[in-house]
């Protein structure tokens, strides 16, 4: 095996570290009063989790800036104790004992102090199964996990269930006025990788060139693990492409079908994908036809894809052009932003860029893609053109559907850039459609590694950053040549933020695009 595959395969490895996800952040206030009782904290864990993470922090001294014996705080509380154990200590010890208790008391006053709250945890699984414990002596402020084959001392390996997890807070004692804790809980997938693939195609069932077979084996040629089948309003194809569309039969080294239809009006086309059943499109008038459309597309588990929006419409191409002013964005749930080849396309792929990021500064988190809009053979080994990655657990339907809803999509013409994330105090590798936490005061380290397997020379690699209600800028750019580079930039983000990276040549077209990764501000402790 050579240098370079070596280097490639530990760059892959290092970067495909699955990542934290459903990270939930709880907060609250206990006093005194709250001593000695539980409270319950439940929380969902979703199928396919392979490990659980915890971290809770709290303010464990009597007085944030005293915390000493002389402290009148401290006086006041140990004063009182004394006093209580005075009282049993007399009841069964007699006066000698007493004597001697007392000293002790006031001794510990000056060496013992100063008396701290303390809180664990308890964890039982969906099954009501008892996990671990999580003793603030051992794990004060630091994450700590339950795993499928190994757990941090105090917990139990094993099987992770889904379903709604519980964590006891053990409140054992609470000295202080008041005391706030943070309570951090995420976890990382079993597994996943990267699948390469073309979301809109047609075949001869439409106004494609290739019979739904031929376009499976033309697609199998370029490299593909998937194609979506999308003729125009019509999803007869489906059954014509002599496999099963859930991808049973990849050992006849053909890609997997996701199984769709391009929903092709008047006034725009879509991409419905995910279904295998007919939409009636005629009803979409320009008021809020589309987005009935949409509707009934999740209602049949689909996903909802906005195509070309800025490509010539009529009456050069009747319907191209996107003309819903009225679209609402919460129900698209994917917009072709790289439609063709990017330097033929480029009059309707940079407002397409415009308008995606326009809807991120919105905060509405759109997955962009890009598709080929295949009709011919030659349009899928066409110089220019990208194709859709998707990370996901398995070359299935439903994960690699999963995938795109969640954002887990880079798009590339061919070299491999490598996107990801990590913030000091925050456990894990984020990557595209992620939800990083970064502690407040904190920043984060953004890693690009690039690879090509083809001559090439120095691209412009540029880390794009976003922030709510204003339009994204340039962080970070650097040269570097994408035969092999591997990038690092920090910088310390505002309280709500998205990162993404996209990689051009020297004349400014693009090779390659990641979906954001979103952060967000937070302070769990140190």
């Amino acid at each position: 095996m050579s240098r370079q595959t070596l280097e490639r395969q530990a760059n892959l490895a290092m970067y495909l570290e699955p990542s934290v996800e459903g990270l939930r952040k709880y907060r609250g206030v206990l006093g005194p009063v709250d001593s000695r009782s539980v409270r319950r904290i439940a929380f969902p864990v979703p199928p396919g989790v392979a490990e659980i993470l915890i971290k809770l922090s709290y303010d464990p001294f009597v007085e944030g800036a005293g915390r000493g014996p002389d402290t009148p705080g401290f006086r006041k509380r140990w004063e009182r104790e004394i006093e209580r154990y005075r009282a049993t200590i007399g009841k069964w010890g007699g006066t000698e004992a007493l004597q001697h208790y007392e000293r002790f008391l006031e001794e510990a006053c000056d060496c013992m102090g100063p008396m701290r709250n303390l809180l664990n945890l308890a964890v039982l699984d969906s099954a009501g199964r008892f996990r671990g414990r999580w003793d603030s002596a051992c794990h004060f402020g630091q994450w700590v996990s339950i795993g499928k084959t190994c757990a941090d001392p105090g917990f139990a390996a094993g099987p992770i269930p889904s379903g709604e997890w519980t964590i006891m807070l053990e409140c054992h004692a609470v000295v202080t006025d008041t005391c706030d804790y943070q309570l951090a809980i995420g976890w990382r997938p079993s597994e996943g990788r990267w699948y390469r693939g073309e979301l809109h195609a047609h075949t001869t069932h439409s106004d494609g060139t290739l019979s739904p077979r031929e376009l499976l084996e033309v697609a199998a040629q370029a490299g593909l693990d998937f194609i979506a089948i999308t003729d125009h309003n019509t999803i007869t194809a489906l059954d014509a492409a002599s496999r099963e569309p859930t991808g049973a039969g990849a050992g006849a080294g053909l890609p997997m079908v996701i199984p769709g239809l391009e929903l092709t009006t008047f006034y725009g086309h879509a991409v419905a994908l995910g279904i295998r059943e007919y939409v009636s499109w005629h009803e979409a008038k320009l008021d809020d036809g589309m987005n009935r459309l949409a509707s009934i597309v999740h209602e049949m588990g689909g996903l909802f894809a906005i195509a070309h929006p800025f490509s010539p419409g009529y009456p050069v191409c009747a319907g191209c052009q996107w003309e819903y002013e009225n679209t609402d964005m919460s129900v698209v749930d994917l917009m072709e932003v790289w439609s063709g080849p990017w330097q033929r396309g480029i009059l309707w792929n940079v407002p397409a860029m415009g308008w995606w990021e326009a809807e991120l500064a919105q905060g509405r988190r759109v997955t962009g893609v890009a598709a080929r809009d295949v009709h011919q053979r030659q349009e899928l080994f066409k110089p220019g053109t990208a194709d859709t990655c998707v990370w996901a657990r398995s070359l299935t339907l439903e994960a690699i559907l999963e995938g795109l809803k969640s954002g887990r999509v880079l798009m590339t013409s061919g070299p491999r850039v490598l996107f990801s994330l990590t913030a000091a105090g925050a456990p894990g590798t984020y990557m595209p459609g992620d939800e990083a936490w970064a502690p407040c005061g904190g920043s984060v380290e953004l890693s690009v590694s690039v690879r090509t397997d083809c001559p090439s020379g120095p691209a412009l690699v540029r880390i794009i950053r976003g922030t709510p209600g204003n339009r994204a800028e340039a962080l970070f750019s650097a040269e570097a040549d994408i035969s092999g580079a591997h990038l690092v930039f920090t910088d310390a983000p505002p309280d709500h933020a998205w990162y993404r990276c996209e990689l051009t040549t020297a004349e400014g077209h693009l090779l390659a695009i990641s979906n954001p990764i979103y952060v967000e501000r937070g302070d769990l402790g140190s």
